[in-house]
């Protein structure tokens, strides 16, 4: 069910982007809109809304030079910003009460995501300032591509980032592939060949029965954190070269199923 879910949810996602959006008319969206989201139950509506959101502020930072389109998705938001909030009105939906979202429509029963998100950038900029180095910038359009990769690996109940079956342990050129296919564009020159991204994994177990679980969610990841700065005197330390690398912005995804959470991480040089 939620690798159908998702699968429905990208090719609606799809449908959008292959709009041309120099020509969106506000009539044109809210009718695939409304078409799409009539068969959607109300938490599938909310990450239909929130992804959705998620693009068109891409978007907007795309086509940041066209005045005309800019208007035109600042009033698209706005109305998916109010869709938003009525589906989350717990008087509407109590299924979603004391659930927080993200833009990328990542959503963790009483666990305030946006702390967490804080706590995990904090936690990365200062180890970084250890070795001097610049700190990393939040990227919501990061925090989408690891936020669907995590979606993935909740749906198959393991971590790889494989992208193909006959991938190895870790293709770069169809990981590339695969972000491009997300709508992240690098900016890209000759000498960062293999160095625009990377990307670190991590599933591990997490229960909370409290009113309010943010502080136990934050500690349950900070296991990640741990295992991965525990590399720094290793000779292979792939995930904190992630963490301590020539990279400028960082995206976290989570996906929970059960008594598990997987968590993605995804780390790139700068977009365009």
């Amino acid at each position: 069910m939620r690798s159908l879910r998702s699968l429905l949810l990208f090719c609606i996602l799809c449908l959008f982007l292959g709009t041309s959006f120099a020509t969106l008319s506000r009539e044109d969206f809210i009718a695939s809109f409304v078409a799409q989201e009539d068969s959607l139950s109300p938490i599938q509506k909310e990450r239909y809304y929130t992804m959705v959101l998620a693009h068109l502020n891409i978007l907007m930072l795309k086509n940041s030079n066209d005045g005309n389109q800019i208007v035109v998705f600042s009033w698209l938001k706005d109305y998916v910003n109010t869709k938003i909030q009525k589906l989350s009105s717990p008087s509407i939906s109590p299924l979603l009460s004391g659930t927080s979202v993200f833009s990328s429509g990542m959503t963790i029963p009483h666990v305030d995501l946006e702390k967490v998100r804080s706590v995990r950038l904090s936690l990365h900029n200062t180890e970084r300032a250890t070795k001097w180095l610049p700190p990393f910038v939040y990227s919501f359009a990061l925090e989408w591509t690891a936020s669907t990769w995590a979606n993935h690996l909740a749906d198959i109940r393991t971590t790889t980032h494989r992208r193909n079956s006959s991938d190895g342990y870790y293709s770069y050129t169809s990981i590339k592939k695969w972000f491009i296919n997300q709508w992240i564009n690098f900016l890209e020159k000759e000498q960062d060949w293999q160095s625009l991204f990377t990307e670190n994994l991590w599933w591990n177990i997490y229960t909370c029965k409290k009113i309010d679980c943010t502080d136990d969610f934050i500690k349950a990841i900070k296991k990640s954190r741990t295992f991965f700065m525990s590399e720094k005197y290793r000779s292979y330390k792939p995930h904190y070269n992630a963490i301590m690398g020539d990279f400028s912005m960082l995206g976290l995804g989570i996906d929970l199923v059960g008594n598990k959470y997987y968590l993605v991480s995804h780390y790139t040089q700068d977009l365009q």
